[in-house]
C-alpha cells in the first residue's frame, strides 16, 4: 500500500456528481472482479452523508499499474481526472473502509409481513427507521441478479497501527486498512 491514484468526479451540467460517482464505482467493480486479486483497496476523502467526489485507490505500484492499463474508465474520461499513480506521503495514518449491511432490508421486511410476523404498519415504520442509515452509498446493479441494490460504506476512524488483508472485488475489507492522508 505504498502507492495510490486519486479519481475525482469533474462538476457537470447535466449529470450530478452522485450519480457519476456511482458510474465510475461501478465500472471500478467490474475492473477490479477482472484484475484485481484482492491486493486494491479504495477510501473516500471527501465523503460525507455522499461518498463526495473523490475516489482514492490504494495498492502497490505494480497492482494500480495494472489496472490503470486496463483502460476501465473509458466513456467516464470526460468526467473524471485522474492523478498519476504516485507515492503515499511520508506522514500519513490508516483507515479502514468497508462495507456496512443494515439488518432489515425492504425484501426482509416484505417476506416478514406476508408470513404474518409483523404488520404492515410496523414493517414501514422499520424501514423509515432503516433509511436514517447516515453512511455513504452507492446505488449499484448487480452483477448475477441485475437488481439494483445501496452497498453502504463505513471509514472507520483513522489509527496509527496499519492491519493487512485482502480487498473485495469493492476495494473494501473488514481486516485491512489503506492509508489515510
Amino acid at each position: 500500500m505504498d502507492h495510490y491514484v486519486d479519481i475525482a468526479v469533474l462538476p457537470d451540467p447535466e449529470f450530478p456528481s452522485t450519480m457519476l460517482m456511482n458510474a465510475l464505482y461501478a465500472k471500478l467493480h467490474r475492473a477490479l472482479a477482472t484484475v484485481g486479486s484482492g491486493e486494491i483497496g479504495v477510501s473516500f476523502p471527501r465523503a460525507g452523508k455522499a461518498p463526495g467526489d473523490l475516489l482514492r485507490l490504494h495498492a502497490g505500484k505494480d497492482a494500480l499499474t495494472r489496472l490503470m492499463e486496463q483502460n476501465w474508465l473509458r466513456g467516464l474520461n470526460d468526467y473524471t481526472c485522474s492523478s498519476q499513480i504516485s507515492e503515499v506521503p511520508a506522514e500519513y495514518r490508516h483507515i479502514q473502509v468497508k462495507r456496512v449491511q443494515p439488518k432489515l432490508t425492504a425484501a426482509r421486511l416484505r417476506r416478514a409481513v406476508k408470513r404474518g410476523s409483523i404488520l404492515e404498519e410496523e414493517a414501514e415504520k422499520l424501514l423509515m427507521e432503516r433509511s436514517l442509515l447516515k453512511n455513504p452509498f452507492f446505488q449499484l446493479n448487480s452483477q448475477s441478479t441485475g437488481q439494483r441494490f445501496p452497498l453502504f460504506i463505513q471509514q472507520q476512524k483513522p489509527q496509527v497501527e496499519a492491519r493487512t488483508g485482502s480487498f473485495n472485488s469493492y476495494g473494501l475489507s473488514d481486516q485491512a486498512t489503506v492509508p489515510w492522508f
